[in-house]
């Protein structure tokens, strides 16, 4: 074995060690230890809130630095600086429009040097502009909260800024009155890793493909698992009524018209209750779910908005830039409103009591094809090319054999399929199945 790999081992078990010390110590304490009988008279109230700005950051920025120039970053500290100067100017002029011809709309949405930021699922684009202070009119837009994006684009040339719903072929535009050198020089910053990128034949939803491989960084990450508690606090509206029973092995929570469920085996979390509250709430899926998640406590992960159906929203945990997948609700919360007919929506939660908790250093790296590739291979395995609506590097978390406190963070290609998320090698198999 080499000296470096022995090193890295010594100082991997010093972690896992120093980890299981520490739980120790935290189960000791009389203020931490709990029994399941009588967790419901142990309410911690969660002060520190999420803020909106950082849950419903774009996802990704593009950099149209010339036509043949084009990069990609994922860096939450990049996007937050960029975003951050963009929005200081003023919106004027304010229009929508809607092509019914898809050439038509691609050549509107077209630029020689700009920004994009990207959103994965559709945002609503009123309450983006109430989240992040936008000055923007959006009063004399007939849609008014029906209008919703996955792209904002400032285009550098005409200094005029758009939302892009790439499904409906809408843009809502307008001139926006700002000095661009803040947007440039944060751009422009050092230590920043851009992927190359390339407009030619841009995939399913106007997103750029990656012009070559990719190698990233593989990671290791000490796991741990979240009490009931996290999640009891910050789902209920009365924490500190909550009773508790056993059910089939299960754990439930329950509380006025509200239920927790532990799904032991699994170790999944699953609330329902109907959705009232004292604070102000929109009356959308965005700042109703925010309400849920802002009170979750940070041992959870850096959880952001990734994506939007009809009725449900999901949010993920993101490190390095990249959002997390694992099975069972990992690095995942789920939310759905179902109407149940009365003025009250119905709410459902789910997510995985697994966190991650400390990065272990790691040197491996693992190369991934370029976008072009990788949908060239499904298309030639059977895919229906109008049912590709995305495409997104995420870390898939795989548990690590006779480590059970350690699990990796492999990064792969995930890609949106008629509605759903699958890794590439999964869309692969499912579309080969499918043609049996």
């Amino acid at each position: 074995m080499k000296r470096s790999e022995k090193i890295i081992r010594v100082g991997l078990i010093f972690l896992i060690l120093l980890s299981v010390y520490l739980s120790y110590e935290i189960w000791l304490s009389s203020d931490a230890r709990t029994q399941i009988g009588d967790e419901e008279n142990n309410v911690v109230t969660t002060t520190t809130y999420r803020e909106a700005d950082e849950v419903f950051l774009p996802t990704r920025l593009i950099w149209i630095k010339a036509k043949d120039d084009i990069r990609m970053g994922t860096g939450e500290t990049l996007i937050d600086k960029v975003h951050e100067q963009a929005l200081k100017g003023k919106v004027t002029n304010v229009k929508e429009r809607t092509y019914s011809d898809t050439e038509a709309f691609i050549q509107a949405d077209d630029i020689s040097e700009g920004i994009e930021l990207n959103y994965f699922g559709a945002f609503q684009l009123y309450e983006y502009v109430k989240i992040f202070g936008l000055d923007m009119d959006l009063a004399k837009l007939a849609e008014g909260k029906e209008l919703y994006f996955t792209k904002i684009q400032l285009d550098f040339a005409e200094k005029r800024i758009r939302f892009l719903n790439t499904k409906q072929h809408q843009i809502v535009e307008g001139k926006l009155d700002l000095d661009l050198s803040g947007v440039k020089d944060a751009l422009n910053e050092t230590k920043v890793s851009w992927v190359k990128m390339t407009g030619e034949n841009r995939a399913q939803g106007l997103q750029y493909d990656s012009d070559e491989p990719i190698t990233l960084k593989q990671y290791s990450y000490i796991a741990s698992t979240q009490t009931y508690g996290v999640f009891r606090n910050a789902f209920f509206q009365k924490p500190e009524n909550v009773k508790s029973s056993e059910e089939g092995g299960d754990t439930v929570l329950y509380g006025d018209s509200e239920t927790l469920r532990v799904h032991e085996e699994q170790q999944i979390v699953e609330f329902q209750g109907k959705f009232t509250t004292d604070e102000e709430v929109e009356d959308d899926i965005y700042d109703q779910s925010y309400h849920y998640v802002n009170r979750l406590e940070s041992s959870i992960g850096s959880l952001r908005f990734f994506d939007r159906s009809k009725d449900s929203i999901t949010y993920r945990t993101f490190i390095e830039g990249f959002p997390v997948f694992g099975d069972e609700y990992q690095g995942e919360v789920s939310f759905t409103l179902e109407d149940t007919g009365s003025a009250t929506p119905q709410v459902t939660i789910k997510s995985s009591m697994n966190t991650i908790q400390i990065p272990i250093p790691s040197e491996e790296t693992v190369q991934l094809p370029a976008t072009k590739t990788v949908i060239e291979n499904l298309l030639a395995a059977g895919a229906n090319q109008s049912l590709l609506q995305g495409m997104v590097i995420g870390y898939q978390r795989q548990n690590v054999k006779n480590a059970d406190e350690i699990v990796d963070m492999i990064p792969m290609w995930y890609l949106k399929y008629d509605g759903q998320w699958y890794s590439a090698a999964e869309l692969q198999t499912k579309i080969a199945g499918e043609g049996n």
